[in-house]
């Protein structure tokens, strides 16, 4: 990619920016009626041009190319958005069912689950890497730096292997349990 090549998309998109901007985020509120997440969207948007059209090129369309890359960025966030929902309904159920100091076990006892957290974070879909990482980070209750230490990496990589491990068990929904 050339120099010229990237400045001229960058200009491009900043007049798309300039021309389109009201348009692009008036369409979105309309749709998603969230004013908030039309513009998160609409800047993920132009961010993505950004990004990709200096490598493939300005599109023939740059209006409707935002809006469709941000109307998928949205359906992405109402995704997680209702998964979260999901997931703290369920939370919320279970903590309707039990009395106030009460717990799951007949003793009183915190249940401990660290062994299915364990084969979670060494599950083999995940890097090795992360199979070590993560359970010196969750179980043993090293802090990030501490593992990036004993790996001989920088704390930024570590966090980032750690929260890309992270993003992989919940996108794979990689299963929270003893394999049998």
């Amino acid at each position: 990619m050339s120099a010229r090549r990237a400045a001229d998309s960058g200009n491009v998109v900043e007049a798309v920016f300039r021309e389109e901007w009201g348009r692009l985020l008036a369409t979105l509120v309309r749709q998603l009626g969230d004013l908030d997440l039309a513009e998160e969207v609409a800047s993920d948007a132009i961010a993505s041009a950004l990004q990709h059209w200096p490598v493939g090129g300005v599109p023939t369309r740059p209006a409707a190319w935002l809006l469709t890359v941000a109307r998928r960025r949205a359906v992405d966030l109402l995704r997680q958005d209702r998964a979260y929902a999901a997931r703290l309904a369920l939370l919320q159920a279970e903590a309707n069912r039990a009395e106030p100091g009460q717990l799951d076990t007949d003793d009183g006892e915190v249940p401990d689950e660290r062994l299915r957290l364990f084969f979670t974070c060494c599950h083999p879909a995940l890097p090795l890497e992360a199979q070590t990482a993560l359970p010196l980070r969750c179980l043993a209750g090293l802090t990030t730096p501490e593992v990036a230490r004993a790996f001989l990496v920088p704390p930024a990589t570590m966090a980032q292997r750690i929260v890309r491990a992270k993003r992989k068990i919940r996108d794979a929904r990689i299963p929270y349990r003893i394999p049998t």
